[in-house]
């Protein structure tokens, strides 16, 4: 009851709105928290197309899951953590259960652009993952920073299939991580599968180091809702995820319609502004809000 009730203070004095369902008064309400942890799960122990190794993949790329991943990803707003993280200790936990030598497993994530780490002010997939792996018992693994973005690296946001396959490529090993990483067991972790061109190319840049990727371990993964073109091989995703995607695919990065910034970084009262309905709406779910407010803290004392 007091979180709720520091909370319904908070949005009085910092208006917000449920980044999944527009909801008034939480960043991600009740409702859009429990789809997120009940997402189930697409892969579990399954094979990527390409991929050597079993894949663990949370839920399809959308819905809540998709609007938290990419407020998170994209819009600075690192508490968001707390809601992927548990799916995330789920699915490291299951894909450590592949270790087979006596030494702990390393997880490494897919690397990110330094222009990209800049503009956001911290890695999102190490600190994703540091928060899921607090409490992890035997085999306790070790994070480790391996791979490196090459000069010539862009964004694979509006690539062509071909394009994606190339331009993943353009990573290698740290020089610093090679003598580690020869004869260890990996974990290797990406937030979001589109066509799998990042999990191919950091596998082989890994196993050309010596380690052995045991398992891929993913958030979620784009599912290709377009069943008129099939590749043969029967799987729903990644394979042709490129054609008819255009639109889809943008959506891995910040949405267009905010340039340079994204729109959960706005006040919901800025945003609804323009219409005079909904702020009258809004003031008075305040005001409702208010009052609930004041009659808890008179239950209190």
């Amino acid at each position: 009851m007091l979180r709720e009730t520091g909370l319904d203070l908070l949005a009085l004095v910092w208006p917000t709105e449920c980044v999944g369902c527009r909801r008034a008064d939480r960043d991600c309400c009740d409702s859009c928290s429990r789809k997120i942890r009940s997402a189930e799960s697409l892969l579990h122990g399954g094979m990527l197309p390409g991929v050597r190794a079993p894949a663990f993949v949370g839920g399809a790329y959308e819905g809540p899951l998709r609007a938290v991943l990419v407020a998170y990803k994209h819009g600075g707003r690192v508490g968001f953590a707390r809601h992927l993280a548990p799916q995330l200790r789920e699915l490291l936990t299951e894909s450590l259960r592949l270790v087979q030598g006596n030494r702990p497993p390393l997880i490494v994530p897919a690397p990110s652009r330094p222009s990209r780490v800049r503009e956001r002010g911290y890695r999102h997939l190490e600190m994703l993952l540091r928060i899921s792996m607090r409490g992890q018992r035997s085999p306790r693994p070790r994070m480790l920073r391996a791979l490196r973005t090459l000069r010539g690296r862009t964004s694979q946001v509006g690539l062509k299939l071909t394009q994606r396959e190339q331009n993943a490529t353009r990573i290698c090993v740290r020089r610093s991580t090679r003598a580690l990483l020869k004869g260890r067991e990996v974990v290797l972790f990406d937030d979001v599968i589109t066509t799998g061109a990042t999990v191919r190319a950091a596998q082989q840049t890994l196993e050309d180091a010596g380690a052995r990727v045991i398992a891929v371990v993913a958030l979620c993964i784009v599912v290709r809702r377009d069943t008129r073109q099939n590749s043969g091989t029967g799987n729903p995703f990644c394979k042709g995820v490129g054609f008819q995607k255009g639109v889809r695919l943008r959506h891995t990065g910040p949405p267009p319609e905010y340039p340079g910034r994204s729109p959960w970084t706005c006040t919901s009262a800025a945003r609804m502004s323009a219409s005079p309905t909904a702020s009258r709406a809004m003031s008075n779910r305040r005001l409702k809000r208010l009052r609930v407010f004041f009659r808890r803290l008179n239950f209190l004392k």
